[in-house]
Order: structure tokens, then C-alpha cells, then sequence
């Protein structure tokens, strides 16, 4: 005879092949069952909560999905996607009237990908370009494309194909004289040869003053939309070009807008070219380049050779771009349909890059499309290009991250391997200068011998890039300067590579899930090996795995869970607390197939975070997939109040019978939990009622939920060595409670399925003195007396059920041993 105290069960279910490994440290902190409970991060093993029913999704034969939209403050929502639409709930309940619709079918929401800034959620995958889902007001929610600029693209074009442009993205006819061919050029001189910056006389300039200040303006036959320039100085060297000057828009050549203003613009190279840009969305009649400080450090004889303007592309006539063969483009089928909106990259005679839009495909060697950036000096073939690494053609991004200010996209179908940041601040703009700066967007493809896709990205102090076959970082390429194009670095960090679920960022750590979903990784820093290691967390727990994941979310509060949903519909629960050595894994069942789980932080007022489920339920004949939301396990207060119901309402109002209401579990039968008792009942025409004309103020109704917990068998003392193999049992028993209304406990025989702990002995009644209107909660050690047969192998099973909570702190067995 001995007793066998376990203090903790912080390792909760363990692999059925170790259950004889006594001599492992987890023995003492392992069960070999542990359904519907949670081991807690201090030791112990406390009932789940119940689920809250929220709703029916619109359609639950076609299905739907879940996605948080945490907006802080508080504020934060549930959507339920669905085909082609997206409704919104809160812990209230649905917000009334939003209905939004989306450009994606329910087959592809697994594979939507999705990080958020404030009010603001970007989505990526399904095959679908990437889109932005608003928050304008509680009951005002949109969805729509994402709109990038220059960007992001393929490698440069080596094929020998050219391409030839129909015009220049300049609005300003080739002038040939100060009205001809149409629109008013004038300067500061009054010459007639004012109209020679806008030419194309080769070695010409305009002397536009004769002093250091000055102008030489365009007037346009109808009002035009300039948002770029370039200025190019005169071949002469004795002619100066002005230092300080504005570019300025009027629509009666009287009253100036200033567009944009530059100074200390010195230094210029005889026929040196300068691009300017600046931000303007407002259609003017005159143009004038205002000069203020011209002709040089000497002010005299201001001298400007070319401008060229450009019109914004928005509001350009798209113009021709013929290519010269399908060669090099598409692999060689030329221009497609799914062209369509795809970006170019268009280097002109001056060595500068501009890009472009396709706004229509004619041929496969003939597409309109609309300049941005700057305009074309002329029309000469253009023998360097970049393709848009996305569109309906190539595909479009699969994952995204926050990386570094930036936004992060990866994993095209054309390009399965390569990452594309935005610029540094500006998250819709890929744009890379000509003299490339540090801040400017970042295109990285992995370097690996076999092609495999990025499934997702995390940031942490560098961004994590998770494949089937590795984890690899982007990093920095010099530790001390800063990240940009010219100073980043792909690594292989691990080849323990992962599968297409979000991985979970906790602390230090990211959690991520093995290639077939069958295990839990950590990838964490090493100090020993100066770098990230991974290392599976579930190898002990392999049997409640075995199924593989279908995805997971991540409970920070109160208890350290993530939430993993089975491809056979179960859940699996994992404690993990890694400061304190907390790895607990624990199964449970919630009456029907869990297809969805996501977490959002509770309200101000909560103490824990939200979990959401998805639940297909068979319910009167048909299948309806349910919303509901996990309820926070009971942890002191009023036993009334505990939660421990599934798919659960809670009355309460006016003492009352019978509750109605209760279409959505018709036929089913359910527990009443009213002043912590239960009471069965089956729900007909929406009802359910107390017996015996009972009437209670607070009542739940909802699916009742089985606990329960096996320890594992504790070998006991022999005195002729090891018992392996003998027979034993248990019999004299203590469990340590706390705030526990229910518990059953009985033997266990090894091996068996663990049985359903309403067919054990109650611990818990109403004892002497007490109020018998109210069910009892203990804190304390209980004493049970176990009818253990030989046979058992002196396992000890403990559960509960219905409405009433239970927490399990450490058990103190008496096992005997055969002699």
C-alpha cells in the first residue's frame, strides 16, 4: 500500500505509449485522459466553459468562416464570412443591417491570409488580388481592391523584344511655335521663341530672363491634371539654369496656385536632365515654372532647354504600347486577358524608369495603358522593361506580414518563393529609384533547391518565412545599417518546415504547426547556438494529434491556450506557458464538428479573451453550422453564474418555467441550470421547462458537456521489486478543490475508454446547516473511498458534468499492489 500524491497536471493528456514511462519527469504531471477539461498554467485542471449561442450562419449548407477584426478600445468584432459576403457580430450579438458583399467563394476563405492597422484589415489568397476590409462606423463596413503603385515587378526583360509607345504621357503637343499646334506658350522675355522648352529642337534653349527672376508658362485648350516634370538644362555652358522656383496652376492666368517649390537646385551639367514630382489632383488651364533665383550663382541669364510635364495617369487618355513579339512576355504567348490591370515597368531614352497600368489588352502584342510617374521624353522604342509580377496572369499573393513599417506580400503562383515589401511608411507603393534608397521596396526571392511555397510570414525581430520544407528569416544584411533593398539577407534558420496555418506569436516564441499538421512547433532563440532552433512541443502528446490540424488560434487571457481544430472535428487544447515550463495538451468535444475557431480580445470590462467557434450541429433532421462563443470557465463568484453548457441562452427576468425561444436546438435534449441544480428537459416547439412548475429568475439552457480526467497508473511499491505487470488498485482517495460544485470519481480499469462521469460516485452534496435551495461550492481536500477492483491498475477517473463547475488542484490515491 502507498499513496501517490500528483500535484500538477500541467502536461495533461499524454501519448498512450508512454503511460508506462514512470521514470519520466512528465509522469508526475500527466494524465492519460484529459477531455474537456484545460490544465491551467499554475498546475491544476478546471472545467472549459460552456459555449454562448450567438447565431446561424446565412447559409449553413454552403458553410462559412471566421475572421477577428480587432479595432481596440474595446471594439472588437467577429465576421462571419461566407460565399461572397461578410456579416459582423460582437459579443452582443450580430450588428444589425451589415451585409457586405466580397469578391470570395466560400471554397477559398481557409486560405485567406489577413493582417490589421487600426480600422483597417488587408486580406491576401483565394486567388483573389488582394483587398482591404473597412471600418467606417459600427454599422458602416466595406470591402475593397487594394490600389498599389510601380509595382511590384519581374526581372528586366531579356528576350529582345521592344516595345513602342503611341505617345508620351505628356499632355503638351511638340510645339513648333508659341500657339502652334494648339495652346499659348509665353515667358518673362515675350519672345516669340517661347515655345522652345516645349520642343524638340535638338541643342535649343529659351534665355527666359535676363535677370534672376522670371517665368515661362503653358496654357492648355482645356484645364489638365500635372503632377510631374522634368526640366533639362541648356547644352551651353554659359547658360545657367535657375536655383529656386515654383511650379504654379491658374484657370484665369491671373490667380496662382503654388503645386510644388524648390530651392538650392544648383550644380547643373550642360544638358543635365532633373525629375521633380509632386502631389496634385486638380485640373488647370496655365502652367507656369516660376523662377525666383535663375541664371546660376551669377543671377543672369536664366536659360531652361526642355520641359516636360507629365498628366497625372488617373486622368490620362490610356494611349498604345505595341510590343515588337509575344517574345518575353508571358512565356511567349503574349499579352493575355488577365493583363488587365497589371503593371509596367517602362525605361525611356533618358535612362529613368517610369510605370504604367494596362487598362485594356488589344493583341498579344498590343495593350492601351495609362503612365505614371513621369512622362516619356519622346516616342523611341523602349528596349528595357519589367512585367508586374502580379495579375489574373501570374496570381497573386498568398501571404502577408507587417514587417519593419512595411507591408509584406509573398508567394505568387508565378513566383511561389518570393517576397515583396512596400516601401517604408507608404503600404500601397513598391516604387524602387533610380538610385536606390533605403526606404524604397523590397522584391527577395528565396534561394532554396527545391521550389517551395511560402505559406505564410510572421514578424518578429526578423521576418519568418514558413515552407513545407524549412523556416527561413529576412533579415538584415549589416546589422548596423538600415533595412532596405541594399541591405537585406535571406537565412535558413530550421528544416523542420510547416504547414499552411498562421503560426502564433507568444512572447519570445512563435508557435507554429509541423508540415502535416500532426505536431506543435516552437522556433525560438538559442543562447547556446547564438540563433533560432525549433523543437516540437506535442511529441509526448502524439496520439491527440495523430488526425493532423485544420487550424488553430491563440487564447493570450486568462489561461495561455491555443485552440486547434481537427480535420475530424474535434478540439485540441495547448496550454503553453514557456517561462514557466507549461506544456499541456487536453481534448475536447463540443457535440458537434468544430469547422472554424478565432480569438479577439474581450471587451474593457472582460477578463479574458474571446473565443469564437464555429460549430456544424445536426439539429431536427438537417445539418446547421452554428456561431457561437466559448465561455470563460468558472472561477469564483455566485455558482449561478457558472457557464458549463454547450450551444447555451441564459434567461433571466422574471421568474419563469418555461423558456421559449429555443428553435435552433429542436428536439434535443437539454440540462435547465437554475440556482446550480440541472434539470433535463427535451426541447419541443422551442421550449424547455423546469419540473414539478419550478420557476427560477436566472436560468441556462443548453447541451450538456461531459469532463473528465484518468490519472495515469502510478506503479506501486513492491517488495520484491518492480510491479509492472502485477495487479493493483486504488482505493483511499483525496482530491484538492477549489470553487468545485460537481465532482464524480470512481476506478478506472487500464486501458479502457474513460467513462462518462455520470455513472461515478457524487463527492459533492449538501451537507448539515446549509441552504438546500442552492447547490454548495468546495474549496478543499475531498475524501473518496474507490471500489477498485484488482484489475484497475489503480487508476482514479474524476469528471463532471451538467452546469456546475470543477477545478481538480492535485490528487492523493492509495494504490495497493497484489503481494
Amino acid at each position: 500500500m502507498s499513496y501517490v500524491l500528483q500535484a500538477t497536471f500541467s502536461r495533461g493528456q499524454i501519448d498512450g505509449d508512454l503511460h508506462v514511462r514512470s521514470d519520466l519527469e512528465l509522469f508526475r504531471a500527466g494524465l492519460a485522459v484529459c477531455r474537456n477539461f484545460i490544465t491551467l498554467k499554475r498546475g491544476g485542471v478546471r472545467r472549459r466553459g460552456g459555449t454562448r449561442f450567438m447565431g446561424e450562419v446565412r447559409d449553413s449548407a454552403s458553410g462559412a468562416w471566421l475572421i477577428p477584426f480587432e479595432f481596440g478600445s474595446g471594439q472588437n468584432y467577429m465576421l462571419e464570412f461566407g460565399d461572397r459576403y461578410f456579416r459582423v457580430y460582437t459579443n452582443g450579438g450580430r450588428v444589425a443591417g451589415v451585409e457586405v458583399e466580397t469578391p470570395y467563394p466560400v471554397d477559398v476563405l481557409p486560405a485567406l491570409k489577413y493582417v490589421q492597422s487600426i480600422d483597417t484589415l488587408f486580406l491576401v489568397g483565394g486567388g483573389v488580388r488582394p483587398h482591404r476590409l473597412l471600418r467606417r462606423g459600427e454599422t458602416d463596413w466595406a470591402i475593397e481592391p487594394m490600389t498599389f503603385e510601380d509595382g511590384p515587378f519581374l526581372k528586366v526583360n531579356t528576350s529582345g523584344t521592344y516595345l513602342t509607345p503611341a505617345a508620351t504621357g505628356n499632355p503638351v503637343p511638340v510645339m513648333t511655335g508659341n500657339t502652334v499646334p494648339s495652346g499659348v506658350a509665353s515667358s518673362t522675355s515675350g519672345s516669340e521663341n517661347s515655345y522652345i522648352p516645349f520642343s524638340n529642337k535638338e541643342g535649343s534653349y529659351l534665355r527666359a530672363s535676363s535677370g534672376s527672376a522670371g517665368f515661362v508658362a503653358y496654357q492648355f485648350p482645356e484645364p489638365v491634371v500635372i503632377d510631374a516634370y522634368i526640366l533639362q538644362a541648356s547644352v551651353k555652358a554659359s547658360e545657367d539654369m535657375p536655383i529656386d522656383w515654383t511650379i504654379e496652376g491658374s484657370n484665369d492666368g491671373e490667380n496662382w496656385v503654388v503645386l510644388d517649390a524648390r530651392a538650392g537646385e544648383g550644380d547643373w551639367g550642360m544638358g543635365e536632365r532633373r525629375a521633380y514630382e509632386f502631389f496634385n489632383a486638380v485640373a488647370y488651364l496655365h502652367y507656369r515654372f516660376n523662377f525666383q533665383r535663375g541664371g546660376g550663382t551669377d543671377a543672369e541669364q536664366a536659360a531652361i532647354a526642355r520641359i516636360y510635364y507629365h498628366q497625372s495617369g488617373k486622368t490620362q487618355t490610356p494611349f498604345t504600347l505595341t510590343a515588337s513579339a509575344p517574345d518575353g512576355i508571358n512565356g511567349g504567348e503574349g499579352f493575355r486577358p488577365g493583363d488587365v490591370g497589371r503593371h509596367l515597368r517602362l525605361q525611356g531614352s533618358d535612362s529613368l524608369w517610369r510605370w504604367a497600368t494596362i487598362e485594356s489588352v488589344l493583341s498579344p502584342t498590343e495593350i492601351k495603358i495609362r503612365l505614371y510617374r513621369q512622362a516619356l521624353l519622346d516616342t523611341d522604342n523602349i528596349t528595357s522593361f519589367r512585367l508586374g509580377a502580379w495579375s489574373e496572369t501570374t496570381g497573386w499573393p498568398t501571404s502577408i506580414a507587417w514587417h519593419r513599417d512595411r507591408l509584406a506580400f509573398a508567394g505568387t503562383d508565378e513566383e511561389p518563393q518570393t517576397v515583396w515589401e512596400t516601401e517604408s511608411g507608404d503600404y500601397a507603393s513598391f516604387r524602387v529609384h533610380d538610385t536606390v534608397e533605403a526606404a524604397d521596396g523590397i522584391s527577395v526571392g528565396i534561394n532554396a533547391a527545391q521550389v517551395n511555397r511560402i505559406h505564410w510570414m510572421v514578424e518578429k525581430d526578423d521576418l519568418l518565412l514558413g515552407t513545407s520544407k524549412a523556416i527561413r528569416t529576412l533579415a538584415k544584411e549589416r546589422a548596423d545599417d538600415t533595412y532596405g533593398p541594399d541591405n537585406v539577407r535571406q537565412h535558413l534558420e530550421t528544416n523542420f518546415g510547416a504547414n499552411d496555418i498562421p503560426p502564433v506569436v507568444v512572447g519570445p516564441s512563435a508557435i507554429y504547426f509541423g508540415r502535416y499538421g500532426t505536431e506543435i512547433r516552437e522556433i525560438a532563440y538559442d543562447l547556446n547556438s547564438n540563433g533560432l532552433q525549433s523543437r516540437s512541443l506535442t511529441d509526448v502528446h502524439a496520439d491527440l494529434f495523430a488526425g493532423g490540424l485544420a487550424g488553430a488560434t491563440y487564447e493570450q487571457y486568462p489561461s495561455s491556450i491555443i485552440w486547434g481544430w481537427a480535420r475530424d472535428g474535434g478540439v485540441r487544447g495547448f496550454t503553453y506557458e514557456r517561462e514557466q515550463q507549461v506544456y499541456g495538451c487536453h481534448a475536447h468535444g463540443f457535440g458537434g464538428d468544430v469547422v472554424c475557431a478565432r480569438a479577439v480580445p474581450g471587451t474593457l470590462d472582460s477578463t479574458s479573451d474571446e473565443v469564437w467557434l464555429l460549430v456544424r450541429r445536426h439539429i431536427d433532421g438537417r445539418d446547421r453550422l452554428y456561431i457561437e462563443l466559448m465561455q470563460p470557465p468558472f472561477a469564483g463568484g455566485d455558482i449561478a453564474d457558472a457557464w458549463h453548457l454547450d450551444c447555451a441562452v441564459r434567461y433571466e427576468g422574471e421568474p419563469a418555467n418555461t423558456i421559449s425561444g429555443l428553435d435552433y436546438l429542436e428536439g434535443e435534449n437539454v440540462v435547465l441550470y437554475a440556482d446550480g441544480f440541472d434539470y433535463a428537459d427535451r426541447v419541443e416547439n422551442g421550449e424547455a421547462s423546469l419540473p414539478n412548475g419550478l420557476k427560477s429568475r436566472k436560468i441556462l439552457i443548453g447541451k450538456n458537456v461531459a469532463a473528465v480526467g484518468v490519472t495515469l497508473p502510478w506503479p506501486a511499491n513492491a517488495k520484491d521489486g518492480s510491479s509492472m505487470g502485477r495487479k493493483m488498485r486504488a482505493s483511499d482517495t483525496y482530491l484538492a478543490v477549489r470553487d468545485t460544485g460537481t465532482l464524480r470519481v470512481g476506478a478506472h480499469v487500464y486501458g479502457a475508454p474513460a467513462a462518462d462521469p455520470s455513472c461515478f460516485d457524487e463527492l459533492i452534496e449538501i451537507e448539515d446547516g446549509e441552504d438546500i435551495s442552492r447547490a454548495p461550492l468546495r474549496t478543499r481536500a475531498i475524501h473518496a473511498l474507490v471500489d477498485g477492483e484488482w484489475h484497475s491498475g489503480g487508476q482514479l477517473v474524476f469528471g463532471a458534468s451538467g452546469g456546475r463547475p470543477c477545478t481538480v488542484l492535485a490528487v492523493n490515491i492509495n494504490i495497493e499492489g497484489e503481494p
